[in-house]
């Protein structure tokens, strides 16, 4: 039995497992970088609700939309762009927004 035909699905197994966890959202990079966008000194003042990924375009990024609270009770809507990551690099985000 010829040796590649074992390799080859073994190395498309791990490739894959490995691209599927870059794909996760970082929440606590998120939420340092909303609690700086808003102008707040600390993560502390800030509360995310849930992070909703939407669909996936053809090279994998998605937009993420979450609700962010500050302590004083101020709530934005905020999004950002999630590029995902090549293999064990963590994703990276772009265009984050925050309107009242």
């Amino acid at each position: 039995m010829n040796k590649n035909y074992i390799f080859a699905p073994v190395l498309l197994l791990l490739a894959g497992t490995l691209a599927g966890c870059s794909t996760n959202p970082n929440v606590l990079q998120i939420h340092k970088v909303t609690a700086e966008t808003i102008g707040l000194a600390s993560t502390d003042e800030l509360t995310m609700g849930p992070v909703t990924k939407g669909k996936e375009d053809f090279l994998g990024g998605s937009e993420l939309t979450f609700k962010a609270t500050t302590a004083k009770g101020r709530v934005f809507n905020c999004s950002t762009f999630m590029t995902p990551g090549i293999l064990l690099d963590p994703p990276k985000y772009s265009r984050l927004t925050c309107t009242n």
